[in-house]
Parts: C-alpha cells; structure tokens; sequence
C-alpha cells in the first residue's frame, strides 16, 4: 500500500473505487464499503448483483430519440430449491426497462420470486413450473411502473 500512496491521487482513487473495489468516491471523500467476501453472511440482506445491463437507442421519423436500459439484479432466492440448477431455472430476480426521451423517463420494474403455493386459486393460470417436480411452486411476480 505505501507504494500506492506515492501515485498521483487521481490514479489512487481509480485504484481504490475501481480496481480494489473497497472504497466509492462521494463529496470529495472516500468512504469505506463493507467487505461482501469477509461478512459474507450479509451479502442475501445487502447484495444486489448486476446480472446483465443492455442500452438501445432508437430514432423515430419524428427526429425523437429515445435510449432504453434494461439491467437484471440478482436476488437471494426466497425457496432454496436443492436441484434448482439442475432443473434450469433462473435464479430471482429484479427486471427493470428505463426509457428515456426528450421529454420523459419511464420505469418498469418486474420482481420474480419463485414461491411455495399456499392454496391453489381457480383464477390464476398456474406458470410452466406449476407442473412436474415443482407442482408445488409457482413464480410470484410484481410489476409496477411510472413516468417522471
């Protein structure tokens, strides 16, 4: 470390934020993250990993331009399933679609949770996993969206 802080502090603050990844740059100060590896136990409460992040851009014949995000967040599982994996289903997550224009931003955001079923109700039309080794589970989703 003491050769670090030889380095000019524009370089050390690239180092700590981005490489070692154990500070974040806020005000003009560093501040401390908490290690996820050493406190692993904390990272179901905290830990929100970036699944994947995609931006599009679109032009329309109006000359509106229009760029949309699309980033998927792991979650802790709310059901440890033993042969999840095995059974090829995705892990839950949080979905969220930003598109933003000239004049407006909207979010859409989409939380799936696969979930033991309580009780069977006539009017849900049970998902693809209803059925099989997992007739007992079924993917509980929550969407909410709005524009500023």
């Amino acid at each position: 470390m003491e050769i670090i802080n030889k380095l000019p502090d524009d370089i050390i603050l690239y180092i700590y934020t981005k490489i070692i990844k154990r500070y974040r740059f806020s005000k003009g100060k560093l501040i401390k993250l908490i290690d996820v590896n050493k406190y692993s136990f904390l990272e179901k409460y905290i830990g929100r990993r970036i699944k994947s992040f995609c931006k599009s851009y679109q032009t329309y014949s109006t000359d509106v331009n229009e760029i949309t995000y699309n980033i998927q967040y792991f979650i802790p599982n709310v059901s440890e399933i033993l042969n999840r994996k095995e059974l090829y289903i995705d892990d839950d997550m949080i979905c969220i679609k930003m598109t933003e224009n000239e004049n407006s931003l909207h979010y859409e955001i989409l939380i799936f949770k696969l979930k033991r079923v309580e009780y069977i109700n006539s009017e849900k039309i049970p998902s693809i996993y209803y059925k099989g080794d997992l007739v007992d589970y079924d993917w509980d989703v929550f969407s909410y969206s709005y524009t500023t």
